[in-house]
Protein backbone atom coordinates (compact mmCIF):
# COMPACT_ATOMS: atom_id res chain seq x y z
CA UNK A 1 0.00 0.00 0.00
CA UNK A 2 1.34 3.75 -1.03
CA UNK A 3 -0.44 6.60 0.37
CA UNK A 4 -1.36 9.11 -1.43
CA UNK A 5 1.66 11.63 -2.17
CA UNK A 6 1.47 15.72 -2.75
CA UNK A 7 4.33 16.99 -3.39
CA UNK A 8 5.37 20.95 -3.78
CA UNK A 9 7.66 23.41 -2.18
CA UNK A 10 4.87 25.77 0.04
CA UNK A 11 2.90 23.13 0.31
CA UNK A 12 1.81 23.65 3.72
CA UNK A 13 0.69 27.35 2.87
CA UNK A 14 -1.57 26.35 0.45
CA UNK A 15 -3.15 22.59 1.29
CA UNK A 16 -6.41 22.93 3.36
CA UNK A 17 -6.77 19.82 5.02
CA UNK A 18 -10.86 17.78 4.65
CA UNK A 19 -12.06 17.05 7.82
CA UNK A 20 -10.75 17.43 11.53
CA UNK A 21 -7.45 15.87 12.80
CA UNK A 22 -4.96 15.82 15.46
CA UNK A 23 -1.63 17.33 14.92
CA UNK A 24 1.14 15.59 16.88
CA UNK A 25 4.07 18.34 15.72
CA UNK A 26 7.96 18.33 16.36
CA UNK A 27 8.14 22.36 17.85
CA UNK A 28 11.44 22.45 16.34
CA UNK A 29 10.00 21.34 12.70
CA UNK A 30 8.40 24.79 12.74
CA UNK A 31 8.17 28.72 13.99
CA UNK A 32 5.30 29.88 16.15
CA UNK A 33 4.36 31.96 13.87
CA UNK A 34 4.37 29.49 11.16
CA UNK A 35 2.07 27.69 13.80
CA UNK A 36 -0.68 30.42 13.85
CA UNK A 37 -0.49 31.19 10.08
CA UNK A 38 -1.58 27.67 9.60
CA UNK A 39 -3.95 27.34 12.47
CA UNK A 40 -5.88 30.58 11.53
CA UNK A 41 -6.51 29.32 7.61
CA UNK A 42 -7.50 25.82 8.56
CA UNK A 43 -10.49 27.12 10.43
CA UNK A 44 -10.94 25.33 13.66
CA UNK A 45 -9.85 21.78 11.65
CA UNK A 46 -7.03 20.95 14.37
CA UNK A 47 -8.82 19.12 16.92
CA UNK A 48 -5.88 19.31 19.22
CA UNK A 49 -2.09 20.84 18.58
CA UNK A 50 0.19 18.27 20.62
CA UNK A 51 4.24 18.71 20.75
CA UNK A 52 6.66 15.68 20.18
CA UNK A 53 9.54 16.28 21.97
CA UNK A 54 11.09 13.01 22.31
CA UNK A 55 14.93 12.30 20.59
CA UNK A 56 13.94 9.10 19.65
CA UNK A 57 11.25 6.87 18.43
CA UNK A 58 10.81 4.57 21.87
CA UNK A 59 8.42 2.31 23.70
CA UNK A 60 8.56 5.10 26.75
CA UNK A 61 8.10 8.03 24.34
CA UNK A 62 4.53 6.58 22.77
CA UNK A 63 3.63 5.20 25.99
CA UNK A 64 4.34 9.13 27.14
CA UNK A 65 1.78 10.48 24.56
CA UNK A 66 -0.32 7.36 24.41
CA UNK A 67 -3.27 9.02 26.70
CA UNK A 68 -3.25 12.33 25.55
CA UNK A 69 -3.09 11.46 21.58
CA UNK A 70 -5.74 8.80 22.26
CA UNK A 71 -8.15 10.84 24.23
CA UNK A 72 -8.34 13.55 21.35
CA UNK A 73 -9.06 10.68 18.57
CA UNK A 74 -11.81 9.05 20.61
CA UNK A 75 -13.90 12.70 21.40
CA UNK A 76 -13.67 12.84 17.71
CA UNK A 77 -13.12 8.94 15.95
CA UNK A 78 -13.06 10.06 12.55
CA UNK A 79 -10.36 12.31 12.35
CA UNK A 80 -6.83 11.89 11.29
CA UNK A 81 -3.79 12.10 13.02
CA UNK A 82 -1.55 14.12 11.71
CA UNK A 83 2.73 13.43 12.34
CA UNK A 84 4.80 16.93 11.39
CA UNK A 85 8.31 16.00 12.25
CA UNK A 86 11.51 14.03 11.87
CA UNK A 87 11.54 10.24 11.46
CA UNK A 88 10.56 10.14 15.12
CA UNK A 89 7.45 12.23 15.08
CA UNK A 90 6.57 10.10 12.03
CA UNK A 91 7.26 6.94 13.37
CA UNK A 92 5.64 7.37 16.91
CA UNK A 93 2.47 8.73 14.91
CA UNK A 94 2.64 5.36 12.88
CA UNK A 95 2.60 3.62 16.11
CA UNK A 96 -0.38 6.17 17.71
CA UNK A 97 -2.65 6.16 15.15
CA UNK A 98 -4.12 2.70 16.84
CA UNK A 99 -5.90 3.79 19.37
CA UNK A 100 -6.98 1.24 22.01
CA UNK A 101 -9.45 2.12 25.10
CA UNK A 102 -7.02 0.71 27.42
CA UNK A 103 -3.43 1.89 27.67
CA UNK A 104 -1.72 0.06 29.85
CA UNK A 105 -1.17 -3.04 28.12
CA UNK A 106 -0.02 -1.14 25.07
CA UNK A 107 3.75 -1.64 25.79
CA UNK A 108 3.22 -5.42 25.33
CA UNK A 109 1.47 -4.78 22.04
CA UNK A 110 4.45 -2.36 20.94
CA UNK A 111 7.07 -4.99 21.60
CA UNK A 112 5.38 -7.70 20.06
CA UNK A 113 3.83 -6.50 17.09
CA UNK A 114 0.39 -6.89 17.91
CA UNK A 115 -3.03 -4.99 17.94
CA UNK A 116 -5.52 -6.01 20.91
CA UNK A 117 -9.04 -6.86 19.96
CA UNK A 118 -10.88 -3.40 19.53
CA UNK A 119 -7.95 -1.26 18.75
CA UNK A 120 -9.46 1.60 15.81
CA UNK A 121 -6.88 2.53 13.38
CA UNK A 122 -7.27 6.40 12.39
CA UNK A 123 -6.53 7.85 9.02
CA UNK A 124 -2.73 9.45 9.10
CA UNK A 125 -0.87 11.91 7.51
CA UNK A 126 2.72 12.44 7.66
CA UNK A 127 4.93 15.86 6.86
CA UNK A 128 8.93 14.79 7.31
CA UNK A 129 10.89 18.27 7.87
CA UNK A 130 13.88 16.15 7.00
CA UNK A 131 14.76 14.49 4.02
CA UNK A 132 15.57 11.27 4.82
CA UNK A 133 13.71 9.24 6.65
CA UNK A 134 11.13 7.81 4.17
CA UNK A 135 8.77 6.99 7.32
CA UNK A 136 5.95 8.68 5.36
CA UNK A 137 5.99 6.12 2.50
CA UNK A 138 7.07 2.91 4.00
CA UNK A 139 4.82 0.84 6.31
CA UNK A 140 7.24 -0.11 9.55
CA UNK A 141 7.81 2.39 12.47
CA UNK A 142 11.19 1.57 14.17
CA UNK A 143 10.54 2.03 18.08
CA UNK A 144 13.09 1.59 20.41
CA UNK A 145 12.64 -0.47 23.29
CA UNK A 146 15.47 1.24 26.05
CA UNK A 147 13.88 -0.28 29.36
CA UNK A 148 15.14 -3.87 28.16
CA UNK A 149 18.84 -5.15 28.91
CA UNK A 150 20.30 -4.99 26.44
CA UNK A 151 18.17 -2.25 25.03
CA UNK A 152 16.46 -3.05 21.74
CA UNK A 153 15.46 -2.15 18.11
CA UNK A 154 11.51 -3.15 17.43
CA UNK A 155 9.75 -2.69 14.47
CA UNK A 156 5.80 -2.29 14.30
CA UNK A 157 4.14 -3.27 11.01
CA UNK A 158 0.39 -4.12 11.78
CA UNK A 159 -1.42 -4.59 8.51
CA UNK A 160 -2.48 -1.68 6.96
CA UNK A 161 0.37 0.65 8.90
CA UNK A 162 1.36 3.07 6.20
CA UNK A 163 0.51 6.46 5.92
CA UNK A 164 -3.11 7.57 4.44
CA UNK A 165 -1.47 10.79 2.97
CA UNK A 166 2.32 11.83 2.54
CA UNK A 167 2.57 16.01 2.46
CA UNK A 168 5.87 16.72 1.53
CA UNK A 169 7.05 20.67 1.43
CA UNK A 170 10.34 21.26 1.03
CA UNK A 171 10.49 24.58 2.40
CA UNK A 172 10.05 23.09 5.98
CA UNK A 173 13.75 21.50 5.67
CA UNK A 174 15.05 24.76 4.75
CA UNK A 175 16.01 25.73 9.02
CA UNK A 176 17.22 22.10 9.24
CA UNK A 177 20.80 22.26 11.22
CA UNK A 178 23.75 21.00 8.33
CA UNK A 179 23.70 17.85 11.37
CA UNK A 180 20.83 16.76 11.09
CA UNK A 181 20.36 17.47 7.31
CA UNK A 182 23.60 15.26 6.70
CA UNK A 183 22.26 12.51 8.69
CA UNK A 184 18.88 12.66 7.44
CA UNK A 185 20.12 12.62 3.69
CA UNK A 186 22.44 9.61 4.63
CA UNK A 187 19.79 7.73 5.65
CA UNK A 188 17.99 8.44 2.45
CA UNK A 189 21.45 6.81 0.73
CA UNK A 190 21.10 4.21 2.66
CA UNK A 191 17.60 3.50 2.06
CA UNK A 192 18.50 3.66 -1.83
CA UNK A 193 22.09 1.41 -1.95
CA UNK A 194 20.46 -0.87 0.58
CA UNK A 195 17.37 -1.33 -2.38
CA UNK A 196 20.12 -2.39 -4.56
CA UNK A 197 21.69 -4.82 -2.64
CA UNK A 198 18.61 -7.11 -1.70
CA UNK A 199 16.89 -9.95 -2.23
CA UNK A 200 14.02 -8.13 -3.05
CA UNK A 201 14.87 -5.58 -5.70
CA UNK A 202 13.09 -5.37 -8.49
CA UNK A 203 12.88 -3.28 -11.90
CA UNK A 204 11.10 0.07 -9.94
CA UNK A 205 12.70 -0.33 -6.76
CA UNK A 206 15.96 -0.15 -9.09
CA UNK A 207 15.33 2.51 -10.86
CA UNK A 208 13.77 4.71 -7.69
CA UNK A 209 17.26 3.76 -5.88
CA UNK A 210 19.95 4.61 -8.42
CA UNK A 211 18.05 7.70 -9.01
CA UNK A 212 17.92 8.41 -5.32
CA UNK A 213 21.57 7.68 -4.79
CA UNK A 214 22.89 9.86 -7.86
CA UNK A 215 20.90 12.79 -6.68
CA UNK A 216 22.53 12.75 -3.20
CA UNK A 217 25.85 11.76 -4.12
CA UNK A 218 25.63 15.15 -6.46
CA UNK A 219 23.72 17.49 -3.90
CA UNK A 220 24.84 16.61 -0.78
CA UNK A 221 28.15 18.49 -0.45
CA UNK A 222 26.52 21.35 -1.95
CA UNK A 223 23.80 21.81 0.36
CA UNK A 224 26.39 21.97 2.78
CA UNK A 225 27.47 25.03 1.51
CA UNK A 226 23.87 26.26 1.02
CA UNK A 227 21.73 25.37 2.99
CA UNK A 228 18.68 27.42 2.43
CA UNK A 229 18.83 26.90 -1.51
CA UNK A 230 15.37 25.63 -2.06
CA UNK A 231 16.33 24.14 -5.45
CA UNK A 232 18.64 22.09 -3.43
CA UNK A 233 16.07 20.80 -0.87
CA UNK A 234 13.92 20.13 -3.17
CA UNK A 235 16.01 18.20 -5.06
CA UNK A 236 17.00 16.37 -1.73
CA UNK A 237 13.64 15.94 -0.83
CA UNK A 238 12.69 14.08 -3.85
CA UNK A 239 16.32 12.25 -3.84
CA UNK A 240 14.62 10.85 -0.32
CA UNK A 241 10.64 10.27 -1.47
CA UNK A 242 12.34 7.71 -4.34
CA UNK A 243 14.84 6.07 -1.83
CA UNK A 244 12.01 5.71 0.40
CA UNK A 245 10.14 4.10 -2.10
CA UNK A 246 12.23 1.87 -3.00
CA UNK A 247 12.72 0.69 0.32
CA UNK A 248 9.23 0.65 0.67
CA UNK A 249 9.37 -2.30 -1.59
CA UNK A 250 12.24 -4.33 -0.42
CA UNK A 251 12.98 -3.22 3.14
CA UNK A 252 16.48 -2.68 4.42
CA UNK A 253 19.35 -5.27 4.32
CA UNK A 254 23.03 -5.49 6.09
CA UNK A 255 23.98 -1.90 6.44
CA UNK A 256 21.33 -1.60 8.42
CA UNK A 257 21.23 -4.55 10.51
CA UNK A 258 24.87 -3.70 11.49
CA UNK A 259 23.83 0.09 12.15
CA UNK A 260 21.55 -0.54 15.40
CA UNK A 261 24.22 -1.54 17.67
CA UNK A 262 26.07 1.96 17.28
CA UNK A 263 23.19 4.12 17.99
CA UNK A 264 22.13 1.68 21.02
CA UNK A 265 25.54 1.06 22.40
CA UNK A 266 27.49 4.58 21.17
CA UNK A 267 24.41 7.31 20.84
CA UNK A 268 25.93 7.34 16.91
CA UNK A 269 22.74 8.98 15.00
CA UNK A 270 20.84 6.39 12.60
CA UNK A 271 22.06 7.78 9.39
CA UNK A 272 25.61 8.18 10.24
CA UNK A 273 25.30 4.56 12.02
CA UNK A 274 24.11 3.64 8.27
CA UNK A 275 26.84 5.34 6.36
CA UNK A 276 29.21 4.02 8.52
CA UNK A 277 29.20 0.29 7.02
CA UNK A 278 28.00 1.55 3.55
CA UNK A 279 31.60 0.94 1.59
CA UNK A 280 32.32 -2.18 3.23
CA UNK A 281 28.95 -3.86 2.32
CA UNK A 282 29.09 -1.78 -0.89
CA UNK A 283 32.27 -3.92 -1.86
CA UNK A 284 30.63 -7.22 0.01
CA UNK A 285 27.36 -6.90 -2.54
CA UNK A 286 29.53 -5.81 -5.57
CA UNK A 287 31.97 -9.27 -5.09
CA UNK A 288 28.30 -11.11 -4.92
CA UNK A 289 26.27 -9.97 -7.67
CA UNK A 290 26.98 -8.70 -11.07
CA UNK A 291 23.53 -6.95 -11.09
CA UNK A 292 24.26 -5.07 -8.16
CA UNK A 293 27.54 -4.38 -9.56
CA UNK A 294 25.96 -2.82 -12.54
CA UNK A 295 23.72 -0.83 -10.50
CA UNK A 296 26.49 0.74 -8.75
CA UNK A 297 28.38 1.63 -11.73
CA UNK A 298 25.35 3.65 -12.87
CA UNK A 299 24.98 5.30 -9.82
CA UNK A 300 28.94 6.34 -9.15
CA UNK A 301 29.65 7.08 -13.05
CA UNK A 302 33.25 4.91 -12.72
CA UNK A 303 34.15 1.13 -12.08
CA UNK A 304 33.28 0.03 -8.61
CA UNK A 305 36.84 -0.85 -7.61
CA UNK A 306 37.21 3.19 -8.68
CA UNK A 307 33.90 4.10 -6.95
CA UNK A 308 34.89 2.26 -3.79
CA UNK A 309 38.23 5.00 -2.55
CA UNK A 310 36.46 7.67 -3.88
CA UNK A 311 33.36 6.99 -1.80
CA UNK A 312 35.23 6.48 1.13
CA UNK A 313 36.37 10.24 0.82
CA UNK A 314 33.15 11.31 0.00
CA UNK A 315 32.02 10.39 3.67
CA UNK A 316 35.32 11.32 5.23
CA UNK A 317 34.38 14.98 3.60
CA UNK A 318 31.06 14.94 5.46
CA UNK A 319 32.73 13.87 8.69
CA UNK A 320 32.16 10.03 8.69
CA UNK A 321 34.61 7.29 9.55
CA UNK A 322 34.14 4.13 8.08
CA UNK A 323 34.51 1.09 9.59
CA UNK A 324 35.36 -2.36 8.02
CA UNK A 325 34.34 -5.39 10.15
CA UNK A 326 36.66 -7.85 8.25
CA UNK A 327 40.05 -5.75 9.65
CA UNK A 328 38.47 -6.61 13.03
CA UNK A 329 39.60 -9.98 14.94
CA UNK A 330 36.08 -11.16 16.10
CA UNK A 331 34.62 -9.47 12.49
CA UNK A 332 33.93 -12.70 11.00
CA UNK A 333 31.68 -13.35 13.89
CA UNK A 334 29.99 -10.43 13.67
CA UNK A 335 29.08 -9.57 10.16
CA UNK A 336 27.73 -13.34 9.66
CA UNK A 337 25.39 -12.46 13.10
CA UNK A 338 24.18 -9.35 11.54
CA UNK A 339 23.60 -11.59 8.05
CA UNK A 340 21.41 -13.99 10.10
CA UNK A 341 19.14 -11.04 11.62
CA UNK A 342 16.07 -9.62 10.01
CA UNK A 343 17.31 -6.80 8.13
CA UNK A 344 20.58 -8.66 7.30
CA UNK A 345 19.01 -12.05 5.79
CA UNK A 346 17.61 -9.32 2.81
CA UNK A 347 20.91 -9.01 1.59
CA UNK A 348 21.72 -10.05 -2.12
CA UNK A 349 22.76 -13.72 -2.49
CA UNK A 350 25.81 -14.83 -4.28
CA UNK A 351 25.46 -15.10 -7.92
CA UNK A 352 22.33 -12.77 -8.22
Amino acid sequence: MTPEIEFEAGLLERWQPVGLFVMLADPAAHTPEMQARWLSRWQGRCVAWLPQMNAQSSVQAASDLAPSVWAHLRRAPHCALWALGGGTTLDLGKVLRWSMADASPAPTHWRHNTLPDGAQRHALWCTPTTSGTGSEVSPWATLWDLDMAPARKRSWNPPEGTADLALLDPELSRSCPWRVSRDSALDALSHALESLWNRRADHTSRGQARQAARRILHELPALRERPHDLNLRTRMAHASLLAGLAMARTQTALAHALSYELTLQEGVSHGEACAIWLPMVMELAAERSPRVRADLEVVFEMPVAQALPWFGHWLADLGVQVRDLRAQPAGSAHLAQALASERGSNFIEVGA
